[in-house]
């Protein structure tokens, strides 16, 4: 899970246009909107719950948007689930490494003290900086269900009771941030969509 610190974000320098063409974040947009679901429920059988077909859904969406949002609109449908694929098959052999990391007797483990350097700790501050700006600029609903999904750790279920809304609005307010912040960070914002469980 993102541990909320914003430090998977690699962002780039203030000041930089956005390089997405004209009208492609609006075209963007509308395609998450059509296929998210759809995406969700093709994953579902190759994911271990229901949130990792959801994360694994944004995942590749972004990583749609950040390689291949120059193609044609219609070719990103294929490009899509290839990408959803290999998204998924990449998590679940993540899970079976760490599963397989956790019976790794104490005495052979290695434990170093691994203390960020000063140049470290700027950039992760410059980037917390620039993540809670992009954070701060969504509409006040979708930045309320992004903050209780990925900062604090709530199930799509739990922000919807909590919220007052449906799962499905939940996961549109999820889908426009996700948008807003490829739009924003370009190629680092697939990282803030990926769980470190």
């Amino acid at each position: 899970m993102n541990n909320g610190h914003g430090a998977a974000f690699l962002a780039p320098p203030q000041g930089l246009p956005d390089t997405a063409p004209v009208g492609t974040s609006a075209r963007f947009d509308a395609f998450v909107r059509e296929q998210y679901e759809l995406l969700v429920h093709f994953l579902r059988p190759r994911s271990r719950t229901e949130e990792d077909a959801r994360d694994t859904a944004q995942e590749s969406m972004a990583r749609l948007f950040h390689h291949y949002r120059d193609q044609p609109t219609a070719e990103w449908k294929p490009v899509l689930y290839r990408i959803a694929i290999n998204v998924a098959n990449d998590r679940l052999r993540h899970a079976q490494r760490r599963h397989a990391d956790q019976h790794v007797p104490l005495e052979d483990m290695d434990i170093e003290d691994e203390q960020p350097d000063a140049e470290e700790a700027a950039t992760r501050a410059q980037q917390d900086a620039l993540l809670r700006d992009a954070v701060l600029a969504l509409p006040p609903r979708c930045r309320e269900v992004y903050l209780l999904k990925r900062v604090h750790g709530m199930t799509s279920v739990q922000v919807a009771r909590h919220c007052g809304i449906s799962a499905r609005m939940v996961e549109r307010h999820l889908a426009n941030a996700l948008a807003h912040l490829c739009r924003k960070f370009g190629q680092a914002a697939p990282n803030a969509f990926q769980d470190e469980a």
